[in-house]
């Protein structure tokens, strides 16, 4: 009797053990389809944006972008950094928005991977710039561009027709200027007067005036 009590013993055991595996296992599983689905979730979009850390080069060309100014505006007063509201379209893991706000500009980033809108913020408030860098989970299509004075872009070739047109519509619609530099392809339709860089650390820098562009 002692020997069938035992092997019951055993046998709940041995079922307790098999459904405690099942459940861990189960808990890994959906941890990581919850922490890869955003990475995933890009492949059944549209138009396709993947996560590519700027280089070095990259960010030093755009911040000389940044602060390029053509000869006639050499001229005009210089706006302050800090007067500049500037936006970066798709902003990874925030190495942009955090390399411009450390040149005193007011930078913010969107972008659709909730992991990566966390990282940027910790990112920022460990450099003790989370004054001037603001991160936010938000699709960039149904970001006004208009509100801002300079627009950054990493994007991929078939995203540049919708930006030239997303830009167009919005600054028409206020009537205001606005600054694009675009990195790893140029605008298809719009000729840039000024390039930093080469190969895919390139950058591209463009003015939009809605009396001049929509003209075309």
């Amino acid at each position: 009797m002692d020997a069938d009590i035992r092997n019951s013993s055993r046998e709940k055991n041995h079922k307790l053990a098999a459904w405690l595996g099942i459940g861990v296992f189960g808990g890994l599983a959906t941890a990581l389809v919850t922490i890869s689905w955003p990475f995933v979730m890009p492949a059944f979009r549209k138009v396709v944006l993947p996560y590519v850390p700027a280089t070095v080069e990259q960010i030093e060309n755009v911040l000389k972008a940044l602060q390029y100014r053509r000869p006639f505006e050499q001229q005009q007063k210089q706006q302050c950094n800090s007067d500049t509201k500037l936006i970066d379209l798709g902003s990874g893991d925030g190495r942009i928005v955090i390399a411009c706000a450390q040149q005193g500009f007011l930078s913010y980033g969107v972008e659709l991977n909730p992991w990566l809108v966390v990282y940027s913020k910790f990112c920022a408030y460990r450099q003790n710039v989370h004054k001037l860098a603001k991160f936010q989970r938000k699709n960039l299509f149904k970001v006004d561009l208009a509100d801002y004075d300079k627009i950054i872009l990493f994007g991929v070739q078939s995203m540049m027709p919708l930006i030239e047109q997303k830009i167009r519509d919005d600054c028409n619609r206020k009537q205001r200027s606005t600054t694009l530099i675009a990195c790893r392809f140029p605008l298809p339709n719009w000729h840039p007067y000024m390039t930093f860089g080469s190969g895919v650390d390139q950058v591209w820098l463009y003015k939009y005036y809605p009396s001049y562009h929509s003209k075309k």
